[in-house]
């Protein structure tokens, strides 16, 4: 078997860790350029008529030797044919670019996740008759062992939840995050209903780390942060026809493309502060301790607010 590059490609991602999970799924679509090498350029005639292309091209830095990984939805291993993961025995990428323009060998494109200077195997046209899923039963990136475990954690299935594990599952792809051990994620909820407990679980952002903010504004909205980058996206739910069958609304959110389920929107909030430790002070009435930054004033004396408010 011979296989040989027809061509290189040019991209702003120097290193994996820059690269997104998904190229379209990127939370800022930036633009690669696919040249086509001299003598394979008769080969593009057509391409002008052309709005999206399927790019077939080679991870040259991937890990040839790896059978299983660990998706961003973890924790279970899989075998990497069960996954888009780039190591594997022959690393073939395949993405969907849209075309900017074509300059005589040049195509400038955006959507692609390649590495700069990927050797380019193939390009075919996208059609959406023949490669679109237009209900596809289950997307491969979704994981049934961490849905199920959300559901132990929260209690039971429902919408709201389905909602809050979507929202967690769209920031890890656009952000590139992982479990927050500290505060290396940061959440803004605009509401406290069921689908915070997916984001805590998946996330690990909590009211106790001081990485879960709750601003009251009763929107289906949430804000994550990532502390390193400073990158930040606000995903807001859309104004969705609901089934009346709640056990069927939750299966349908569960299994449409996130993008027909959220907006996202720059963040409209600022990234917050670290989380502050503060001390504890005794009430100068009932004698319970309450941290410095709860205390008030009253007739001369350092108390608590339920002494605050008595009258």
């Amino acid at each position: 078997m011979e296989l040989r590059p027809i061509g290189v490609i040019h991209s702003p991602y120097k290193t994996k860790d820059e690269a997104p999970f998904q190229g379209r799924w990127a939370k800022e679509l930036k633009e690669s350029v696919i040249e086509v090498f001299e003598e394979y350029k008769d080969a593009m005639q057509g391409l002008e008529n052309v709005k999206h292309i399927i790019v077939l091209y080679w991870f040259d830095r991937a890990d040839r030797d790896k059978l299983k990984t660990i998706t961003p939805w973890g924790p279970e291993e899989k075998g990497v044919f069960s996954t888009r993961s780039p190591s594997r025995p022959n690393p073939i990428a395949f993405s969907i670019g849209e075309i900017r323009k074509i300059e005589e060998n040049k195509i400038y494109v955006l959507g692609l996740d390649a590495l700069d200077k990927s050797p380019l195997i193939d390009i075919k046209v996208y059609s959406y008759d023949i490669d679109a899923i237009k209900r596809p039963r289950k997307r491969i990136v979704f994981n049934s062992a961490l849905w199920d475990e959300c559901v132990s954690f929260h209690g039971h299935s429902c919408p709201g939840l389905a909602i809050g594990y979507r929202a967690a599952e769209a920031a890890v792809l656009k952000l590139k995050l992982t479990f927050s051990e500290d505060e290396e994620v940061v959440c803004i909820t605009e509401n406290n209903a069921c689908g915070v407990d997916a984001i805590q679980y998946i996330l690990g952002c909590t009211f106790g780390k001081g990485n879960l903010i709750f601003k009251d504004r009763g929107k289906q909205a949430f804000t994550f942060f990532r502390r390193d980058t400073g990158e930040g996206v606000r995903i807001v739910l859309k104004d969705l026809p609901r089934k009346e069958n709640r056990e069927e609304w939750t299966e349908e959110l569960l299994r449409m493309n996130v993008e027909d389920i959220f907006d996202f929107q720059p963040p409209k909030d600022d990234i917050p502060k670290k989380a502050r430790i503060y001390p504890s002070l005794k009430c100068e009435i009932c004698g319970e301790k309450a941290s410095e930054r709860s205390m008030r004033i009253k007739d001369g004396k350092i108390v608590c607010i339920d002494c605050f408010e008595k009258d």
